[in-house]
């Protein structure tokens, strides 16, 4: 598995209503992945100590074919004036840090492993 994670810090109107935001994100993650169905798994981390009010998603792809499949698929939907003008209504409620591709490990560790 491969994995796209992007790091958010919540701008002031997110912290402000809480409850708000967790409903727009929750709302957003439905229509986002709707179409991309290449994306195996999406998580998200929300820092408690350290960089407070900062997230982290985390989309789990076979491979970095899928990958590519997820990049050309959100070209397409960025050309729908309607999806696009849903997706940067998200400047609003974070800025996004940075982003990067992670992977498993060839080897079997760790807890909470399958098949072990």
């Amino acid at each position: 598995m491969i994995y796209l994670v992007y790091r958010m810090k919540l701008r002031s109107r997110a912290r402000q209503d809480m409850k708000g935001f967790w409903q727009w994100l929750e709302d957003r993650e439905s229509w986002f992945y709707r179409d991309l169905p290449m994306v195996r798994e999406v998580r998200w981390y929300y820092s408690a100590v350290g960089d407070v009010y900062t997230l982290e998603n985390w989309a789990a792809f076979d491979d970095e074919a899928a990958w590519g499949e997820y990049r050309r698929a959100l070209s397409t939907l960025k050309a729908d004036d309607g999806w696009e003008n849903q997706r940067v209504s998200q400047d609003e409620w974070w800025e996004f840090l940075d982003t990067r591709i992670v992977t498993d490990l060839p080897a079997r560790v760790g807890f909470h492993r399958q098949g072990r």
